[in-house]
């Protein structure tokens, strides 16, 4: 059976899009109409529907190699009409701000409870330029009877910057997964969100040097009895204790002794799980490393 894609018009019409970006963008919003359907491909954090669609199947199917697919992403992310979200562990999740679906009146739509959000409302309607802020209506009633405020004054809403929202969200979610699927200590995974500054890219930063400098001293210690256990987050108990302040030392004397703090970081680190092999281990088996 013969398939086919719809091709907004109105993309011809805008000069910020030719060609293959158009066709681009068609597929993803063809891939978005299957996920509305699809409550698994809704972010409660981001409140919106997403895509999965990677670079490679877009590769192969649109007949371009990965640089000209990633230099369209970014040229879509650039222009409000992509934003993506890298996952530390599968496959970037891909949301369209200016999707709009279109229901048939032939066509009975299926009813989904949207997941309630603190922070974000879905950006499937409002286009992720939009904020609710807590708004504590009873409160401000009864603040306005006391003070004979004015009923009629409208509430001010400040919408803060689109960008660092997206970028908090993103700071989240690595952070969650840090915790959570590679069990490293929360106030660890806390001290290098802290020292990202809001920068998603500056945690995966920090979190690829630990993991390197770790499988170095892996590979180093190999033959060393009980080393593996060591080096486990999950079995090594003293990771909960120390972790943090390890990590807190290391960055903070990266940033303030050297114009190239990751290479300081990652001496730093794997002297550090040196010291975790050493002090694990059997006494009669000291200094086995370093």
């Amino acid at each position: 059976m013969e398939q086919y894609i719809k091709v907004n018009e109105d993309y011809f019409e805008n000069e910020d899009l030719k060609g293959c970006e158009i066709l681009l963008m068609s597929m993803l919003e063809d891939r978005m109409e299957s996920s509305i359907q699809r409550p698994e491909f809704f972010d409660k954090k981001i409140g919106d529907y997403f895509v999965i669609y990677t670079r490679e199947e877009l590769s192969k199917k649109l007949g371009l190699n990965l640089g000209t697919i990633t230099n369209m992403f970014k040229k879509l992310v650039n222009k409000g009409y992509l934003v993506i979200k890298h996952q530390f562990n599968g496959a970037s999740k891909l949301f369209l701000p200016k999707f709009n679906h279109e229901t048939s009146n032939d066509n009975v739509s299926s009813k989904i409870e949207l997941p309630k959000s603190e922070n974000f409302i879905s950006n499937h309607r409002t286009k992720l330029n939009k904020y609710i802020t807590d708004n504590t209506d009873n409160t401000c009633s009864e603040t306005n009877s006391k003070n004979h405020v004015n009923l009629n004054q409208k509430t001010v809403v400040q919408k803060p910057d689109q960008t660092k929202v997206i970028k908090q969200a993103e700071l989240d979610v690595i952070a969650n997964s840090l915790v959570t699927k590679v069990h490293l200590p929360k106030p660890a995974v806390n001290i290098m969100k802290t020292f990202s500054f809001g920068d998603p890219k500056k945690l995966y930063t920090y979190a690829g040097l630990l993991f390197k400098a770790k499988s170095a001293v892996s590979k180093q210690a190999k033959s060393v009895q009980n080393a593996q256990q060591a080096l486990s987050f999950e079995l090594n108990t003293d990771y909960q204790a120390t972790l943090e302040q390890d990590l807190k030392r290391i960055i903070v004397s990266a940033n303030k002794k050297t114009s190239q703090p990751e290479g300081y970081i990652m001496t730093s680190l794997i002297d550090m799980f040196q010291n975790k092999v050493n002090d694990y281990c059997c006494h009669d088996v000291q200094s086995v490393i370093g």
